[in-house]
């Protein structure tokens, strides 16, 4: 049996790190708007509608297409959890814009959007950013997420898969 299991790290990115993750985070933020309007517009977004439109929208914007297709995926998959949890759970809203100075940023990497190399995290488009290991991460990592905090600090949140040990039998 297996359980997941995430890992917190502290990244220290240079200046061009932070300029390619903030301009990451601005075609995904817009990418996460556009499904929000057409949703209030009364298409009903499911993933694969959402994935052709971003499809046809990277085929016709280059600035769209200069970012990462793994994170603008993660992001529209993050959006239909999202919009399905909203009819399903009582009490939760639908998925809403998210505006700049509101919203802090976070990007998600599936395993083929990610690498870990000599102690740094290589992200698409050329992107490689130190990370601060306070600990050994068990096994290889299947995702992880990028994110600021309020302060500005970015970390990374690795997610492993372990295979548990069963409980000791009660006696």
């Amino acid at each position: 049996m297996d359980e997941t299991v995430r890992y917190g790290y502290r990244l220290r990115p240079g200046a061009q790190a932070v300029a390619a993750l903030s301009a990451e985070w601005g075609r995904c933020r817009w990418l996460w708007n556009e499904a929000v309007n057409q949703q209030r517009s009364g298409n009903r977004p499911t993933y694969a509608k959402l994935s052709k439109m971003l499809t046809t929208a990277r085929a016709r914007n280059g600035w769209l297409r200069d970012g990462s297709q793994v994170a603008q995926q993660e992001m529209l998959r993050t959006y239909g959890a999202a919009l399905d949890h909203s009819f399903k759970v009582k009490g939760r809203g639908r998925p809403g814009i998210k505006r700049k100075r509101d919203t802090l940023p976070s990007l998600n990497y599936s395993r083929n959007g990610f690498r870990i190399t000599g102690g740094r995290l290589k992200l698409p488009k050329g992107v490689s950013i130190p990370v601060v290991w306070s600990r050994e991460l068990p096994g290889e990592p299947t995702s992880v997420r990028v994110y600021q905090d309020s302060l500005g600090h970015l970390y990374a949140s690795f997610v492993v898969k372990r295979e548990m040990t069963p409980a000791p039998a009660a006696s």
